[in-house]
């Protein structure tokens, strides 16, 4: 799935191939953020479905004496488009969060595995915009439901005003549910014998690549801070170089939110000494 040209789903997918290609699954890791990532997007779906509970029931104290219809058919539509759209976060995130917990290994090696997860990714996205479209359809239909049942006292005009402030309110929500989860799925590293990789997608408008080479890595170390980060098995990965790399990031690279860091820089210390070995052996 493309939007734009900065704006591919497919992009970790056709990374983990073509380096898979060129070193061999054995020496390429594709690696993605620890779930507690999502744990932020899960608690902001259950904000906004409580949100969207209470402006239903407004809607209700509203119009429901005396415009049973309307009200059943407003009822349905919202919990059609705006339900759906959270119930399709909720699976997502809490799919993904039990294939990591699961998985033996916290990292992507595989190409068969990164296709599933990238078709997953697509479906949950194109539904989610296909209820977007339809919810705020809803909303304008919303807007102008006073004027259809010919009421414009200042008593519905404020109900009517307070229910569309929540409905965008709970858009406005969701749709941070929604980059969060871009966020996740879409900024990735890529390891190889010859080096890192790092994926930022910014917003849909803009892709971010970070690549260093093995010859600039001196150093690649793993730390864990806090309890949290302790007790949930993720950490940071910090890759030193003798290079300046960035502005902000200067002569090292961190790796934030990775699973099992320990077991990831030792993979990447085993793949890095096998290289300068080799180089070692060419040079005598």
């Amino acid at each position: 799935m493309k939007i734009l040209k900065s704006f591919d789903t497919k992009t970790d997918a056709e990374e983990l191939l073509e380096a898979t290609e060129i070193y061999g699954e054995w020496n390429v890791i594709l690696v993605k953020k620890h779930w507690v990532k999502l744990i932020l997007p899960l608690i902001l779906v259950f904000i906004s479905m409580m949100l969207l509970d209470f402006m239903l029931y407004v809607i209700y104290v509203h119009l429901f004496d005396d415009h049973k219809i309307i009200f059943r058919t407003l009822a349905i539509f919202y919990v059609y488009t705006s339900i759906s759209r959270s119930l399709y976060a909720i699976l997502w995130i809490m799919t993904n969060i039990l294939w990591q917990v699961r998985a033996k290994k916290k990292y992507i090696d595989s190409i068969s595995l990164a296709e599933l997860k990238q078709k997953s990714f697509e479906k949950f996205l194109k539904r989610t915009f296909i209820t977007f479209v339809a919810h705020v359809l809803v909303f304008f239909f919303n807007a102008i439901v006073p004027f259809l049942i010919n009421e414009n006292s200042w008593r519905n005009t404020a109900i009517t005003i307070w229910a569309l402030i929540l409905d965008f309110v709970f858009i406005l929500i969701l749709n941070r549910v929604i980059f969060r989860i871009i966020d996740y799925e879409m900024n990735f590293d890529i390891c190889t014998k010859d080096g890192v990789v790092s994926y930022k997608q910014d917003w849909f408008f803009r892709t971010k690549t970070m690549n260093i080479s093995k010859d600039a890595i001196r150093v690649i170390q793993h730390s864990r801070e806090w309890i949290k980060s302790a007790l949930f098995q993720y950490g940071n990965i910090n890759i030193f170089t003798d290079s300046e790399l960035d502005k902000k990031w200067n002569k090292s690279l961190e790796l934030s939110y990775i699973p099992d860091p320990k077991r990831l820089a030792k993979k990447l210390n085993s793949m890095m000494e096998k290289w300068w070995e080799n180089l070692n052996k060419a040079g005598a």
